[in-house]
């Protein structure tokens, strides 16, 4: 502790270091700016941009195992746990175990899942515009792929 604590006293920052420039910080931003646009567009169902972001996966996948939608989110297997039992309980996501591998769980929509994802996708389609409405369409496109470049895609 006290060789971490010396480090930081010792640590500076570089003088033309600008918070408001700095990566991290523009991006946080810009998904705070995208949630509120996404809570303020999709509020009614109440759901969150993660839920629904899983809740696309499964509509995409069918019915699907825990680990995939995990991997194809990039969300954590223990939190996307807690993200699928909350849409079990709103009877939108029903998970049972797999017939032939019981360590695995596999998700899928129920009717109720299936009839708001559908309803929905054309607001989150909407969503997305608003977030991208201070970008001219090169920009658009060029934030689009930078941010795949930079998650890895």
């Amino acid at each position: 502790m006290a060789g971490r604590k010396k480090a930081a006293e010792q640590a500076v920052a570089p003088p033309d270091y600008v918070l408001g420039e700095q990566i991290g910080h523009l991006l946080r931003k810009a998904y705070q700016r995208h949630t509120a646009i996404f809570q303020q567009t999709m509020g009614e169902d109440g759901l969150t941009a993660v839920q629904f972001a899983v809740m696309v996966t499964i509509h995409e996948a069918g019915t699907v195992a825990l680990t995939r939608i995990s991997q194809l989110t990039a969300i954590d297997l223990a939190t996307l746990r807690g993200i699928v039992a909350r849409l079990g309980e709103r009877d939108l996501v029903v998970v049972e175990h797999n017939a032939s591998d019981r360590r695995q769980r596999l998700a899928s929509l129920t009717k109720q899942g299936e009839e708001l994802v559908k309803r929905d996708l054309p607001v989150a389609a909407r969503i997305t515009e608003l977030t991208l409405v201070p970008l001219d369409a090169c920009e658009r496109i060029a934030a689009i792929q930078v941010l795949k470049k930079l998650a890895g895609e």
